[in-house]
């Protein structure tokens, strides 16, 4: 997909840097930072997420008793 982005000067040149101080081209530098930011975003949205659940989910007072004879079964 071909995208048209306008960016400040000092920006631009410091990408056109780091893109020639990596060997590769501004197309692939600004991939790759768009595809790290969206993954990090999603990581935050589904940690708000689970967070959120948290605190409504009912938690078994006896689940670590639980989760360990499942464990010692597990071995067995």
């Amino acid at each position: 997909m071909r995208l048209t982005v306008s960016l400040p000067d000092k920006l631009s040149d410091n990408l056109k840097r780091a893109a020639s101080n990596r060997g590769i081209s501004v197309s692939s530098l600004v991939a790759e930072a768009v595809e790290q930011y969206l993954i990090v975003q999603r990581r935050r949205s589904l940690g708000k997420k689970a967070l959120a659940l948290a605190g409504k989910v009912h938690v078994a007072a006896d689940a670590l008793d639980i989760l360990e004879e499942g464990r010692r079964d597990d071995r067995a």
